[in-house]
């Protein structure tokens, strides 16, 4: 069941990544902004356990994420209003999955470390996701700056422009379909081996 509730976690985190631009310009303060509210949701909800408020739990500990991302939105409008426009509703998105690691996931005494290595997994993977569609979809390396983006151009991207399907939201989704399938048979897999080896302990 644990196992199928982080992959609830990683369906939530991956509307992010489809929805967003393909730029690691706007990738990176989606993925500064989840590790934020993923660690001040695990921290509040650790803080409400210890209050015990029964049914307000859940409650506050979403208003509070809520709270964090209209704050964190507030200092992204003042460091670079382009980016918090073409982010858009985006960055509400990241509240979703840390309502989901700091509310669902907290069952276990040692849920702030497990929480903290899923995000720290998903953001590597975010990166390379976002680093792949700027590099190969535009040809160019982005990165934020105030009242703009910087970017470094890498490769006149008409000559490939079969890959700037990449940066489309079709070709973000078939690359986490790719993603997801490989990641589910190299688990199947690992099920496979994992349960031929108890089998063959037990004979």
């Amino acid at each position: 069941m644990k196992k199928n509730l982080y992959f609830v976690f990683i369906a939530a985190s991956f509307a992010l990544l489809v929805s967003a631009p393909g730029r690691l310009a706007y990738g990176l303060p989606l993925i500064i902004e989840l590790n934020l509210l993923a660690i001040g949701a695990t921290a509040f909800n650790s803080l409400m356990k210890k209050i015990n408020l029964g049914a307000l739990h859940d409650i506050l500990t979403l208003s509070f994420i809520i709270f964090l991302t209209i704050l964190y939105r507030q200092i992204l409008v003042l460091y670079s209003p382009v980016l918090a426009l073409a982010l858009s509703f985006t960055l509400y998105l990241p509240a979703v999955s840390a309502f989901l690691l700091g509310s669902v996931y907290s069952s276990q005494s040692d849920s702030t470390a497990k929480n903290a290595a899923v995000c720290a997994k998903f953001s590597v993977f975010a990166f390379l996701f976002f680093f792949f569609r700027d590099v190969f979809g535009y040809g160019t390396l982005s990165l934020p700056a105030p009242n703009a983006i910087k970017e470094v151009f890498l490769f006149d991207s008409y000559k490939t422009s079969l890959l700037s399907f990449f940066a489309t939201i079709p070709g973000a989704l078939l690359i986490l379909a790719l993603l997801m399938s490989v990641l589910l048979t190299a688990q199947t897999r690992m099920i496979v081996i994992e349960k031929s080896e108890a089998d063959n302990e037990n004979n």
